[in-house]
């Protein structure tokens, strides 16, 4: 932005409108003022030809013998300016106030020798009045001209003439032979450039008038139209870590700044969610965190207490066991903090079943058996839905009384993946909330020291960022989470 342009956008759009009025008036001005003057001046030499040919029709009338009264009716206005000349190109008559307004005029040169007999022709000629009191005179005119043939001599003699019509100090002798004329009459420009001086004194006064007026206009419609933006910033204004409850005024209006408004009310709400959904998770995390981290302390401060007495190899393992929960729980959290790409790849949850399944029949724990209904593949990555599948096996592993229950298969569109486990189960109270951060839950499906209390929530986190869902559903007996996913398109299937 250049260093003259304001920074307001009030100013600015202001300045603008002025700039823009201005430019608007003044080519409208010119445009205006070229099309007045071509329509009058075509208007005028119109009316110049028909009395041009007024004045070649009275020569043709006396050359039938009416004579000089034709001639003396030709001419209707006395300030016209013509001229007559014959073909050796001397001036037969010519008016008074051409010679008036140019002491030095030499006539216009007659038609050529060859000209047909409808001949005209338009052309331009400048007067130099020299000390005349009106210099508007001093200017080019345009010339009308025209030939008649055969007119006899007692309209033409004598030769030289001046006066306000053309039978002025005629002779009247008729003993000489009938010659050809042109005749030439000057366009006269007065009305044309009054009316234009009419239209310039006129548009002197009111175009600034205008130009004014739409500054006032734009300066008080942008400050209106900038109030809400106004009451808008001072709401964010008052927006604060300890104030995250403050909204903007939203304008009656349906307009953008309405929408604007709008979203910004629905970005604080997300905020405040966001702050508040932080603070708790900081709380969890730090309570939860403070356990592992104490009962470590004290197993070490007993130990060194009693270094003699202390069964260091059991401290050992107690302090491996508090630093391994602490690493998961660290895990955890950084997974459900970091932003994972959008899924690309494809990925058959039966296989992944199939390989958790066999990797866990190893393990001591309860029995895991798996009911696969031919390939499901889904849109993801790979590493996150075996995170997905994991912990849910986990959670079912530590609460299931003798066996764990896998099954996968496809269902209207979607691959439903279902981890059944013969436990207590989940009361439906508590189905929404046991996948909250460190919920905690009756005796019943209480964490054991081996969880980190984010399983769930992690594994509701990867199944909504691939699309679909993860929920507790109705079973006979034991807790029953069903996770849908959106099944994906395999290349070569119709």
């Amino acid at each position: 932005m250049s260093s003259w342009w304001p920074v307001s956008v009030r100013r600015s759009t202001t300045l603008a409108a002025v700039l823009l009025s201005l430019s608007v008036f003044s080519l409208g001005w010119f445009g205006m003022r070229e099309f007045m003057r071509a329509q009058l001046s075509s208007g005028a030499i119109s009316n110049t030809a028909t009395q041009l040919d007024r004045m070649a029709d009275a020569y043709r009338v006396g050359s039938a013998g009416s004579g000089r009264t034709a001639l003396s009716a030709a001419i209707s206005s006395g300030g016209a300016l013509f001229e007559v000349v014959t073909d050796s190109g001397q001036p037969v008559i010519s008016s008074r106030e051409l010679h008036q307004l140019d002491p030095q005029w030499t006539p216009l040169p007659p038609a050529p020798a060859q000209a047909p007999p409808d001949w005209s022709t338009t052309t331009k000629a400048t007067l130099r009045p020299g000390t005349h009191p009106d210099w508007r005179e001093y200017r080019t005119y345009t010339v009308l001209g025209r030939v008649v043939e055969g007119v006899p001599a007692d309209l033409i003699e004598p030769l030289g003439r001046q006066g306000d019509r053309l039978d002025t100090g005629l002779a009247g002798a008729s003993d000489g032979k009938p010659q050809r004329l042109t005749l030439y009459l000057f366009v006269m420009p007065w009305e044309t450039l009054r009316i234009v001086k009419t239209l310039d004194d006129t548009l002197k006064v009111f175009a600034p008038i205008a130009v004014l007026l739409t500054g006032l206009v734009a300066w008080f419609t942008a400050g209106r139209a900038l109030r809400p933006v106004e009451a808008i910033r001072r709401g964010l204004a008052e927006v604060s870590g300890s104030q995250l409850g403050r909204r903007v005024p939203v304008p009656r209006s349906r307009d953008e700044i309405a929408r604007l408004a709008e979203t910004t009310n629905t970005t604080l709400d997300r905020l405040e969610h966001a702050h508040a959904q932080q603070e708790r998770f900081v709380a969890d995390a730090s309570h939860e965190l403070r356990s592992p981290l104490a009962s470590l302390r004290a197993g070490l401060e007993v130990a060194l207490t009693h270094p003699d007495r202390a069964d260091w190899p059991e401290v050992a393992q107690r302090s491996l066991l508090d630093v391994q929960r602490l690493q998961r729980i660290t895990a955890d959290l950084l997974q459900l903090t970091a932003e994972v790409p959008a899924p690309s790849g494809r990925v058959d949850l039966a296989d992944v079943v199939a390989e958790q399944v066999a990797e866990r029949a190893l393990q001591p724990g309860p029995v895991n058996r798996s009911y696969v209904d031919g390939p499901a593949v889904v849109s993801g990555e790979p590493v996150q839905l075996e995170r997905l599948l994991r912990n849910l096996l986990d959670n079912a592993a530590r609460h299931a009384e003798s066996s764990v229950t896998v099954s996968v298969g496809v269902s209207s569109g979607e691959v439903v993946l279902e981890v059944l486990d013969d436990g207590p189960g989940i009361a439906v109270a508590d189905r929404e909330r046991v996948f909250d951060r460190f919920a905690r839950l009756d005796d019943a499906r209480a964490r054991d020291a081996g969880g980190s209390g984010l399983g769930l929530t992690l594994a509701r986190d990867i199944a909504v960022r691939h699309g679909g869902s993860l929920r507790v559903e109705d079973s006979q007996r034991g807790a029953r989470l069903v996770a849908r996913l959106p099944q994906a398109d395999v290349p070569g299937e119709q």
